[in-house]
């Protein structure tokens, strides 16, 4: 198999779990800073504080929940399915990234 037919193939694994965590960041970060606006805080500051206390949320919602991910996870380490485990590591290292993502884009966007 050819290395160009299997990237579609990674890109649908790797796609969704990333989008949703920078979503998930974004949105709760600029909802979250709207809210201390409304309060009457400086929304630069809080919105990138929420957007970074909220990343490791935005990857659990991403990979499907904490335990059930994380339990098929271990199985697949303790039965040494390689194939589980690169889907599932790339998984969750497409959440991370989508999250760090959208905490770096909104810390740029609300720079002073």
């Amino acid at each position: 198999m050819r290395w160009w037919m299997t990237a579609p193939k990674i890109a649908a694994l790797v796609a969704p779990p990333l989008f949703l965590a920078f979503g998930v960041t974004l949105g709760g970060g600029l909802m979250g800073g709207l809210g201390q606006w409304i309060g009457g805080h400086p929304m630069q500051a809080d919105a990138s504080q929420i957007a970074f206390r909220i990343r490791i949320w935005a990857v659990a919602v991403a990979i499907g929940g904490t335990l059930t991910a994380l339990e098929n996870f271990e199985k697949s380490v303790s039965a040494k399915a390689m194939l589980d485990l690169i889907k599932g590591s790339l998984t969750l290292l497409a959440a991370y990234a989508g999250a760090a993502l959208g905490y770096w884009l909104l810390r740029w966007w609300m720079m002073p």
